[in-house]
């Protein structure tokens, strides 16, 4: 193992939560946000919920909806869009595919943008801070969508800023274990005195380990843990430590403090043994996806996304976990949302494909691809999430770490950030030789003028 020298040596911040009940009020119950029509007023026939529906503007509307993902995510996009036209014989929704979601916002800004687009939930700051989102509460209030018992509450508060709803959360996917379950068998893991482990009850950091260790032989790895901040976070709030000084301003990284670094440590024993986990040449050959795919790798760390992938593979039969835990059970989330640009010129028409996106039908034709957590609880408690018979067949995973799940802080210089300190997480987990008080003090330095450039401008 790499030598790995140190000196000597409850996270999960509650967010505000957003008053959306009092906003739109007479939000209660347990139904998906309703689907509005072309016509005046009527009965929804997805979910039985009575509405008021406001009137489109009349006459052909073309309505250009931005998307990013894999295939499946694609097709499933694309099937929702197309009911949604099947409903509304006027409008045409053109749909346009960028590779990333960086890509897209990036289009944004150069000319005509989309009506309705797709966005990750840490790229709204600055979508606000720019005005390029027109805030959806109202319109959605008008077109009596559920939010009070309607969708998960994760998802409103990470999409929620300036006191108003900016864009309707889509995908609330929070990181789990996914694991082979020809490699990793959960009955040999828990030692005397121990519970068994499942599913339903997690596993602790040591177990997880034991795992990696009872899967390793010849070419296979036990484990896979990415150098990124987002893997890293769940277990620094496990092991009671925090990811920066101020959720709501911070100025540093704080990797470096106490308990931070602490947990920082035990997720490094691992992840630099090269008996247990792949090395960077090894990675080079065959990445973790693939090695997990073909049997050469028993976990991984992912979001939902990864199972239309993992499903490709035939003779795979794998599942999921929650994540290990140093202390209490932590994870973070994966969000996607909704927005509707703020110089559209076809506002009406923007809202009702959101609220038809965001509902029953809508939401339901996009999970059925088996690549998104939804927001939408209906749905996420129906047959088109779980899909019964498939892997992963613990999907309830996904659902239940929602509720433990956090987010970095939502500034715009997040993502900055995270390519910024990308080199030095990478060494912490690879370099031969590493100190790691020196190594991860200087993971916060360089988030500074960062996260805070004013108060280094002022010397």
């Amino acid at each position: 193992m790499p030598a790995l020298t140190r000196t000597s040596r409850p996270r999960l911040l509650a967010a505000a939560v957003l008053c959306l009940g009092v906003a739109l009020a007479g939000c209660t119950g347990e139904g998906a946000g309703t689907r509005p029509s072309a016509v005046a007023s009527g009965t929804d026939t997805t979910s039985g919920a009575s509405r008021t529906a406001t009137q489109s503007p009349t006459g052909p509307v073309t309505l250009r909806f931005a998307v990013f993902g894999d295939d499946a995510a694609i097709e499933g996009y694309r099937d929702m869009a197309h009911a949604f036209m099947k409903d509304h014989p006027d409008v045409t929704v053109v749909l346009e595919q960028a590779p990333t979601s960086g890509a897209l916002v990036d289009d944004l800004g150069a000319g005509s943008g989309p009506d309705v687009f797709l966005i990750e939930h840490e790229q709204l700051p600055a979508l606000v801070a720019n005005h390029r989102v027109h805030p959806v509460d109202q319109l959605l209030e008008a077109r009596q969508v559920n939010f009070g018992d309607g969708f998960q509450r994760a998802g409103l508060e990470a999409f929620s800023s300036d006191s108003s709803l900016q864009c309707m959360p889509h995908d609330v996917s929070p990181l789990v274990v996914y694991y082979n379950r020809d490699l990793v068998d959960l009955r040999r893991l828990a030692r005397e005195g121990e519970d068994p482990v499942n599913a339903e009850d997690g596993w602790s950091w040591e177990q997880f380990v034991r795992a990696a260790a009872q899967a390793a032989h010849g070419k296979v790895k036990g484990a896979y843990l990415e150098p990124e901040l987002d893997e890293l976070a769940p277990f620094v709030w496990s092991g009671g430590g925090e990811l920066v000084d101020d959720r709501e301003n911070p100025s540093t990284l704080t990797l470096s403090d106490g308990d931070s670094q602490a947990a920082i440590e035990q997720v490094l024993t691992l992840a630099r043994d090269p008996q247990l986990t792949p090395t960077p040449a090894e990675l080079d050959r065959l990445d973790a996806v693939q090695r997990f795919r073909r049997g050469r790798l028993a976990m991984m760390l992912g979001y939902r996304e990864l199972t239309p992938e993992l499903r490709k593979a035939e003779s795979l039969d794998f599942d999921v976990m929650p994540l290990p835990h140093l202390g209490p059970y932590r994870t973070i989330t994966d969000m996607t949302g909704y927005c509707i640009s703020a110089d559209t010129d076809q506002l009406q028409t923007a809202a009702d494909f959101l609220a038809f996106a965001t509902g029953r039908e809508g939401a339901t034709l996009t999970a059925i691809t088996g690549h998104s957590v939804p927001a939408n609880l209906q749905v996420a408690h129906s047959p088109a999430f779980i899909q019964p018979g498939r892997d992963p067949r613990s999907s309830f995973v996904f659902t239940e770490g929602v509720r433990r799940a956090d987010w970095p802080p939502l500034v715009p210089q997040w993502p900055q950030l995270e390519s910024s300190v990308a080199p030095l997480l990478e060494r912490a987990f690879y370099a031969p030789v590493i100190d790691l008080d020196t190594l991860l003090a200087d993971i916060d330095a360089a988030s500074q003028p960062i996260l805070a450039p004013s108060d280094l401008s002022a010397d």
